[in-house]
């Protein structure tokens, strides 16, 4: 009896290390299929949620973004934001269960950054024109159409969760791609940012009457303009920089200069046998911003217009228009 004892004993403490050599085992194993799930579970959510989306908005939403309204019915010019409605819009955006409380109160922002320009009367929307503000495109996909069927051809790319905050970019082909941010709350994902409605790049469309700063283009080249200086932007990786010296609120001067951060030279340095040319230190041009164009008066024309003829043509223009993102 004790040498049976002693060997179900026995057998009991090699099942039990096994066991736990078992458990260890289990635990000390890379945890991939699961997380692998997790993050294949959060994409399909996330595709749903982004189909979701775009169907309220195409098929469901019963008002309209940023509504304005006149002071007076024979005005030609919006005055503010209709609060009114507009309220009915932050309801509509709360009812659809697809938004965080944080987005809509970026939404809302905005709203009230218009409302306060347009009431100023520093930003003018004309009856029967385009806002001064957006990039006139639809804020919603950053285009202009819909294909047909495009809920069925949306899929969602660049997926990285970190914590509870989901950044990805969705398409429907065509060369389309939005960027969205979500966030899960009460274990569902709800809608944080889009690309059309973040707060700094939809203040910066402001098209100000008396501001002349920011990006404006001619075909050609983008300049952009600040306080201080002035920048000739030929493409991404080609910049000519130039001092300004403001005139007035929407007036300022463009002194001439060399400095640059490019890999070709404009030939902006050539004189073509000319004895007045722009000199380094000294007023190049006037610009001045009238009806939203930014209209330039050069000092050096005959030098303009052989530069025009034998360098680049379309670079000095006499207007710029502001450049919509």
């Amino acid at each position: 009896m004790k040498t049976i004892t002693i060997l179900i004993f026995s057998i009991t403490i090699i099942a039990c290390e096994k066991s736990e050599k078992t458990k260890i085992s289990d635990n000390e194993k890379p945890r991939t299929d699961a997380a692998v799930f997790d993050k294949n579970s959060d994409s399909v959510a996330l595709l749903q949620l982004t189909k979701n989306l775009y169907d309220w908005e195409e098929n469901k939403s019963k008002t309209e973004d940023f509504p304005t309204i006149q002071k007076d019915k024979k005005d030609t010019v919006y005055s503010e934001i209709d609060f009114k409605k507009h309220q009915s819009r932050l309801q509509d955006l709360r009812n659809s269960n697809l938004f965080s409380e944080k987005f809509i109160s970026n939404y809302n922002r905005i709203a009230s950054s218009i409302d306060k320009e347009l009431q100023k009367g520093t930003m003018v929307y004309n009856i029967g024109e385009l806002p001064p503000y957006g990039n006139g495109s639809n804020p919603w996909c950053n285009c202009q159409d819909v294909p047909d069927g495009f809920l069925d051809k949306i899929w969602i790319m660049n997926l990285a969760i970190k914590e509870n905050i989901a950044s990805y970019n969705w398409s429907w082909g065509d060369g389309l791609v939005y960027h969205i941010e979500a966030i899960r709350e009460n274990k569902s994902w709800k809608i944080l940012n889009m690309d059309g409605f973040d707060y700094d790049s939809f203040i910066r469309t402001f098209q100000k009457n008396n501001d002349f700063t920011g990006y404006w283009e001619n075909g050609m080249v983008t300049i952009s303009v600040s306080k201080t200086s002035l920048n000739f932007e030929y493409h991404g990786q080609c910049m000519y920089t130039y001092p300004i010296k403001q005139l007035s609120d929407t007036d300022f001067e463009m002194i001439w200069a060399r400095e640059m951060d490019c890999k070709f030279d404009n030939g902006t340095d050539r004189k073509f046998g000319l004895k007045n040319v722009p000199e380094i230190g000294k007023a190049f041009a006037r610009f001045s911003l009238k009806n939203k164009v930014l209209n330039v008066d050069y000092y050096y024309k005959d030098w303009v217009d052989k530069y025009s003829k034998e360098v680049h043509e379309g670079v000095f223009t006499s207007d710029f228009y502001k450049k919509n993102y």
